[in-house]
């Protein structure tokens, strides 16, 4: 009888730990590249890992040179991006080692359209300061086509900031189609520790009017809700969102019981990018949800409000 319970409690312990080992994967996904990058599946200019119109267990990004990539849950849900899934980049120590120069790139649903007044926008939340994102443009047809090698300082460490390359000075004849993206270019190889890991959201090509293909303005292929700014914020603070077709919209904000505070928008609204401008001068301090509708779409974020 004694035997028998014993291997009965070896058994349960062995059920526990299997469940606990299977709990702490949920949410990871590793970012497999395709044998060749002309295999890679484009993303739209826009895109916020959160999204589900993006397939992310299909080949997405390409990582090179000992870079490692994985959709994950937000490790730090907090300042700028509150969303709840991320990527995360490991430089160097992946697969067969890595270089300095150890990034990914993707392609894009179309070719960007530059203007004087376009910018490419990143979330990065990054261990180090003082030391840079890269960003370069290539055809995906002639990846030795290529923009000059474009750097942004990252200033501060251990939060989300948003990083802003202005890309006037490119060429605006070339169909730029690929975006590529190294960090801490000018470091080493690094090792894939937790100095050489970084987190990503919110990737935005804007070119500085709306996105385009070729000649003809290009309306926005879905719902897009993007994280307020500044978050936190006292009292008040911005919401971009885009909608793919004109049509009643909503935005609005809720407390974490459920009960409706503030609406934003509530009106007949044309297809394309808005701001709205949230005052919360009369609420108390804590985490809100935002709710965005339009047609039979619907997206939330959360911000934080702190008096």
């Amino acid at each position: 009888m004694k035997t028998l319970l014993t291997t009965l409690q070896k058994a349960i312990a062995v059920c526990l730990l299997t469940s606990l080992v299977f709990a702490g994967s949920v949410g990871a996904q590793g970012i497999i590249p395709p044998d060749e990058p002309s295999d890679l599946n484009e993303l739209p200019f826009i895109f916020n890992v959160d999204t589900d119109e993006i397939d992310w267990e299909d080949f997405t990004m390409f990582p090179f040179e000992g870079a490692g990539l994985v959709r994950l849950e937000n490790p730090d849900q907090s300042g700028l991006n509150t969303t709840d899934f991320v990527i995360e980049y490991k430089k160097g120590g992946v697969g067969e080692g890595g270089q300095p120069w150890a990034g990914f790139f993707y392609h894009t649903d179309g070719v960007m359209e530059i203007t004087d007044d376009a910018v490419f926008r990143l979330k990065v939340w990054s261990p180090r300061a003082g030391i840079t994102m890269m960003l370069k443009f290539e055809m995906k047809e002639f990846p030795d086509v290529a923009t000059p090698d474009m750097f942004v300082d990252i200033e501060t460490a251990n939060e989300w900031v948003q990083l802003e390359w202005d890309l006037s000075g490119v060429d605006q004849n070339t169909p730029w189609d690929r975006v590529v993206m190294i960090a801490d270019l000018q470091g080493n190889a690094g090792d894939a520790g937790d100095m050489f890991t970084w987190y990503l959201d919110d990737f935005e090509f804007d070119n500085g009017t709306a996105t385009s293909t070729g000649n003809e303005m290009e309306v926005p292929r879905s719902l897009t809700l993007e994280q307020n700014y500044p978050n936190p914020f006292n009292p008040t603070t911005n919401i971009n969102f885009t909608i793919p077709q004109s049509g009643h919209t909503s935005l609005e904000v809720f407390d974490m019981l459920g009960q409706r505070v503030a609406v934003l928008v509530n009106e007949t609204m044309s297809a394309g990018q808005h701001t709205a401008t949230f005052d919360a001068a009369n609420l108390s301090s804590g985490i809100y949800i935002y709710r965005l509708q339009s047609g039979n779409e619907v997206q939330t974020r959360k911000l934080t409000l702190v008096k």
